[in-house]
């Protein structure tokens, strides 16, 4: 029996078949899904051309297998038939320079002149462009933190995407950038990335992108190019920041920021708007100290 025939995975799943029979060969998420690929389907976000789908409620015109969970059961099909391969052999170009304890895992690429300093680690799956540096400590590709609730608990999801680092990229000591859930994880070329910063998985960081220290982004952050970031700031899951905007140190963002615009404070706003309230604390608080 093919789990890859749609007919054969429903009756796998215990899932209920609707539409023709279909046949696939890859998985992808919805928005990337293309004819030979499997998906799943939550809510309302219909899937363009996916070959076999899995959701709650059938799709017109669709090969659907309907399961009370689809993601679930799409975790379930990505443990059965999809694993993250550790013993392929890595490229290293011979002009990269990889020093004492770094450990580079199967089914990594390091570009012409790399530098990779101790202790650093690359996960399987992980791209590095030329002249990038990378320093110690740095783990890069590790698990996305993602988990699905269940009877039984948090169920672990499966993550088959990698790291894709361009040239020129900088990554800063104890910095985790994770790889994607199904999809790249992707830094473009000329970022530079400082100590302890956390890159969730399935973020696509553009070209240019400076973020200092202890910055922390959630998953599926895209960060467009040129954008300064301070440091200490937060920035939720599936936010866009704007080519060429600025986000000051300590700031908390929950809401996409437009092209160039500058931001400060949580939750982030307009830079001169959070300054203005800080000098109104500020009198306030010196108007109740002349009172005392």
């Amino acid at each position: 029996m093919s789990l890859h025939q749609s007919k054969a995975l429903a009756k796998w799943l215990n899932g209920e078949h609707t539409g023709p029979e279909g046949s696939w060969e890859s998985v992808a998420s919805i928005d990337r899904s293309g004819p030979d690929d499997l998906t799943f389907a939550v809510g309302n976000a219909e899937p363009s051309s996916a070959a076999v789908v899995l959701c709650s409620t059938p799709f017109d015109g669709h090969t659907c297998i309907i399961v009370d969970d689809p993601k679930l059961a799409f975790i379930h099909v990505l443990n059965e038939m999809f694993h993250v391969e550790h013993g392929e052999p890595s490229e290293i170009d011979p002009t990269a320079t990889i020093h004492g304890g770094a450990v580079i895992m199967g089914g990594c690429s390091v570009g012409a002149r790399t530098t990779v300093y101790p202790n650093a680690v690359l996960y399987p799956g992980t791209s590095v462009g030329t002249d990038c540096i990378i320093h110690a400590g740095a783990v890069i590709g590790a698990d996305g933190f993602g988990f699905h609730p269940s009877k039984t608990g948090p169920i672990k999801i499966p993550h088959l995407g990698g790291v894709a680092m361009g040239d020129r990229v900088e990554i800063g000591a104890n910095a985790t950038i994770d790889r994607g859930f199904l999809a790249d994880t992707t830094i473009g070329s000329d970022t530079k990335i400082d100590n302890h910063v956390h890159i969730g998985h399935n973020c696509w960081i553009g070209s240019g992108v400076v973020i200092a220290a202890q910055t922390g982004l959630s998953g599926s952050v895209t960060v467009e190019d040129g954008v300064l970031i301070g440091g200490q700031v937060g920035i939720v899951e599936h936010t866009r920041i704007g080519r060429g905007a600025q986000i000051g140190a300590q700031s908390g963002v929950n809401k996409d920021v437009a092209n160039g615009q500058r931001v400060l404070g949580t939750p982030a706003q307009a830079a001169m708007t959070t300054k203005r309230s800080y000098a109104a604390l500020r009198r306030l608080a010196q108007r109740g100290s002349d009172t005392d």
